[in-house]
């Protein structure tokens, strides 16, 4: 049976009249998964706040304004009463002055919304509720497979939550390439050792197929670029899927097209292609224009694929993304405001404009800024391997990460910027710090042999020098210094040298 078929409890209380069902830009989902129209009006508005709290990428507002305006299409075309404010630049309103015109003209007793996952707009529309003395609901996310209460149920009375150990009993709980005893199919629960290779030569992967621009998006283009020009980002280079038949297009593109190679090459980076195999569906599935269910269902129901690549996209989809959900509803208060390594450095403007001289970083600086997308490897291992090797403060590199991608969200940077790119949380759930030099890099890519090798390599091994207790205390990672105190002083004195001059040059701070 499909994940969509055993679909139950989205909508846990019954709607009755008078109920202004809210809706946020990421929570654009399916009309089937609403309560019905003639138990809600909706309430959905654009707002200056919600697209400068952080600087988000040009492209990202685009994506969430042009798919708002054409969900509302949607909703509209499926019976509902909606109330939609688009953004105007000289309209000064909160988004609670908004929302309070919207009840007091629809006469509502009752508000009802899905749940909200950033914790901060989550605590206003429970605190306008309150304050109104609303009847206040919150309904089940269709965004997840496991809910709130399976996940704190699951970490309960654990050390340390493990991912691994999570996507078992997602696999065991869902019934995802398992057999009737519960054991793994192929006999493993990852394939990850597998999925490790560098794209060779002959190996292209193929064009990705961007749509042409659904309505409102030219419109919404124009905005943007107007109103909020200092954001990372050109407006005008958008190309992304807006509507929820694009972004099923999307996926249907992806399993045809890319999935079979998914697998062996989702770690591999290359100068030929920003997007190698990879599928591109993390804003789409983080904004509710596609459902973890029909995503995993339309995966699972393919033929001739390897079962490593199933595996490896099923892992990032039930395992990886929904751990992190729970790791920021569980540790997220935690995590922003512990810094573990005591880093204090800012980040300059040649991490926006890619201009530090690392070929790696300064391309996956200006595809973030060209796409506002980079895979896995070049967020974790580049930059967030290097923003931790240039001691950067926490909140500013996290700061980065909210600005330059469009699929971001306090409940997705968080744990993956605090967590696994820095280590600043001091390991809630990541064993140990995911740094490296250039040998690693230039393994997993085909970026040639230079100076820049120098540099990396210096600020590597000028991090375990300055972190020695902590690596030689670990049994894990004691070979580190060891391997340091190997270094042939030559070389060490050159490459120190490279990585201080970068950090004079490229952080602010002493």
């Amino acid at each position: 049976m499909s994940l969509a078929a055993r679909r139950t409890g989205y909508l846990v209380i019954a709607m009755k009249k008078p109920s202004l069902l809210v809706i946020l830009g990421n929570q654009l989902f399916a009309p089937d998964r609403l309560p019905l129209p003639d138990e809600v009006r909706v309430f959905m508005a654009e707002d200056f706040g919600l697209c400068t709290y952080e600087r988000h990428h040009q492209q990202k507002i685009v994506l969430f304004l042009a798919a708002m305006r054409t969900y509302a299409d949607e909703l509209r075309e499926a019976g509902y009463e909606v109330d939609y404010v688009a953004l105007d630049p000289a309209d000064q309103r909160s988004y609670e002055e908004k929302l309070e015109l919207a009840l007091r003209d629809a006469g509502v007793e009752r508000m009802v919304h899905f749940e909200v996952e950033d914790k901060a707009m989550e605590r206003r529309l429970r605190q306008f509720a309150a304050g109104h003395g609303l009847k206040h609901a919150e309904l089940r996310s269709p965004m997840f497979t496991c809910t709130r209460q399976d996940f704190a149920d699951w970490n309960s009375g654990r050390a340390r939550p493990f991912m691994q150990e999570f996507y078992k009993f997602q696999r065991k709980r869902l019934g995802i390439l398992v057999d009737k005893d519960g054991e793994p199919a192929g006999g493993r629960w990852s394939f990850d050792a597998e999925n490790r290779k560098k794209l060779p030569k002959k190996v292209v992967p193929p064009e990705i197929p961007w749509p042409g621009q659904g309505k409102h998006v030219e419109d919404v283009i124009q905005l943007v670029a107007t109103t909020f020009p200092d954001h990372p980002g050109r407006a005008a280079e958008f190309r992304w899927p807006t509507t929820r038949q694009q972004a099923k297009q999307w996926l249907d593109d992806f399993v045809a097209d890319r999935l079979r190679d998914f697998g062996p090459y989702e770690d591999a980076m290359t100068t030929r292609s920003d997007t190698v195999f990879h599928s591109l569906l993390s804003p789409y599935l983080n904004m509710g224009l596609l459902a973890p269910d029909e995503v995993v269902d339309h995966v699972l129901a393919t033929d001739d694929v390897p079962l490593q690549s199933v595996e490896g996209f099923v892992r990032q989809v039930i395992g990886w993304r929904e751990f992190v959900r729970g790791i920021y509803r569980e540790f997220g208060d935690r995590q922003e405001t512990t810094n573990f390594w005591s880093h204090e450095r800012e980040l300059t403007d040649a991490w926006y404009d890619g201009t530090t001289g690392i070929p790696p970083l300064d391309d996956a600086i200006r595809t973030a800024q060209r796409l506002g997308w980079a895979h896995h490897i070049p967020r974790l291992m580049v930059l967030g391997n290097l923003m931790t090797l240039c001691e950067i403060r926490p909140a500013s590199a996290h700061r980065w990460f909210m600005e330059m991608f469009i699929d971001s969200s306090e409940w997705v940077m968080g744990p993956n910027v605090y967590g696994m790119g820095l280590f600043s949380d001091g390991g809630i759930f990541a064993t140990k710090p995911y740094i490296c030099g250039s040998n690693y890099l230039r393994k997993m890519s085909d970026y040639p042999q230079g100076e820049w090798c120098d540099t990396v390599d210096g600020l590597y091994w000028r991090f375990i020098d300055k972190h020695r207790d902590f690596f030689a205390g670990n049994p894990r990672l004691a070979l580190m210094p060891r391997a340091l105190d190997r270094l042939d002083p030559q070389r060490r004195e050159r490459i120190f040298a490279a990585a201080e001059d970068f950090m004079q040059l490229h952080t602010l701070g002493s």
